[in-house]
C-alpha cells in the first residue's frame, strides 16, 4: 500500500474505496457504475466519524445502556461515547487501524482481506483479546463482506457485530420504495432512550415494498421473514446468523442507514443474539450490497 489513506479495489465497472486506518471504513462503493453508498468522502468527516457512516461495529453494534454490563459475574463500565444519551455506542473498530493481509483476483471478483486486534486494556470496560478480519469481495454488481471474529485470549468473550452503511440514490428517500422483511420491532424505553424494553411491537411500516414518505426511523427490526432489505434497486443482504436490522433516517433525508446486526441493542445486558466466544473460537458473518 502507498502513503494514501485510501485503498481501492476494482472489478470491471465496480469500485470500492476504503480507509484502513479508520476501521476499514468503506466510504465509496460503485456497483456497475451506480454509486450506492452515502459515505463520508471528506477525510475530516471520516476522522470525526460523522453520523457513523460506513462503520463496522464490533465487539458490539448499536448501544450498551450507560456503558454498563455484567459478564460471567463481573461488572464492567464501557466509556459512554454517546454524549446526549450516555450510552456506549458502536464498539471500537473506528478507532482501529487495519492492515492488508491478503488479496485475490479471479474471473468473478477482486478480493482483499484486512486484520486488526483488540487487546486487553486497550479499551475501557472490555478486557478481552480479539482478532477481527474483514474480507471484501467486489463483483460486477455486488459487494460481499465477510467479517470474522476470533477469541485470541484465554477467557470467554462477549461479542456481536454489525455494519452501518447509508444507502443512496439520486433522490430524497421520501420518494423511494423500501422493504424491510420484519414482522416486529423492538420497543424501546422512554427513560433510557433507544434501549430495548424486551417487548416486541408490530412492524407498522409493514414488510411489503412501500414508499418511505415522511417516515422516520431509529428502529430495530426483528422476527425477519427473510434476510434481504430492498431500497429501490439496492439490496442489502445478510446471512441467517444476522437477525436484527437497525434503520435510521438522517435529517437531510438524502440517504437511509440500513444496519445488519448479529445482536440487538444492549445485547451485553439483554442477551438477544449475544455470542460468547470461547478461547480460540471464531465466528464469521457474511453480508453486503448488490444492485438488482
Amino acid at each position: 500500500m502507498d502513503q494514501s489513506p485510501f485503498y481501492r479495489i476494482k472489478y470491471q465497472n465496480s469500485q470500492l474505496q476504503i480507509i484502513p486506518q479508520f476501521g476499514c471504513n468503506p466510504h465509496i462503493l460503485i456497483l456497475n457504475g451506480q454509486q450506492v453508498l452515502d459515505g463520508n468522502e471528506d477525510l475530516e468527516k471520516v476522522k470525526a466519524d460523522y453520523l457513523c457512516k460506513g462503520d463496522f461495529l464490533a465487539p458490539f453494534p448499536n448501544r450498551i445502556c450507560d456503558g454498563l454490563y455484567t459478564f460471567e459475574g463481573t461488572d464492567y463500565q464501557l466509556f459512554p461515547n454517546e454524549n446526549d444519551r450516555n450510552h456506549a455506542l458502536h464498539g471500537f473498530l473506528m478507532k482501529k487501524s487495519f492492515k492488508l493481509i491478503a488479496t485475490e483476483e479471479t474471473e468473478e471478483y477482486s478480493a482483499s482481506t484486512f486484520s486488526t486486534t483488540i487487546v486487553k486494556g486497550e479499551f475501557q470496560g472490555y478486557p478481552f483479546d480479539l482478532e477481527i478480519q474483514i474480507t471484501f469481495l467486489l463483483k460486477e454488481k455486488e459487494l460481499e463482506i465477510r467479517m470474522t471474529g476470533t477469541n485470541i485470549g484465554t477467557q470467554n468473550v462477549p461479542y456481536g457485530v454489525g455494519w452501518h452503511p447509508y444507502l443512496r440514490t439520486d433522490k430524497k428517500i421520501d420518494e423511494c420504495m423500501l422493504r424491510i422483511p420484519a414482522k416486529s420491532v423492538l420497543e424501546t424505553s422512554v427513560e433510557k432512550e433507544l434501549i430495548p424494553t424486551g417487548d416486541y411491537l408490530p412492524n407498522s411500516f409493514g414488510y411489503e415494498p412501500k414508499q418511505i414518505g415522511d417516515m422516520q426511523f431509529d428502529t430495530c427490526f426483528v422476527e425477519l421473514v427473510d434476510h434481504k432489505v430492498r431500497f429501490e434497486n439496492i439490496e442489502l443482504f445478510m446471512d441467517d446468523s444476522m437477525n436484527f436490522i437497525q434503520s435510521y433516517t438522517p435529517d437531510d433525508r438524502m440517504s437511509i442507514a440500513i444496519e445488519p446486526m448479529s445482536c440487538a441493542p444492549d445485547a451485553f445486558n439483554n442477551g438477544l443474539g449475544l455470542i460468547i466466544l470461547k478461547p480460540s473460537e471464531q465466528v464469521t458473518h457474511t453480508f453486503g450490497i448488490r444492485i438488482v
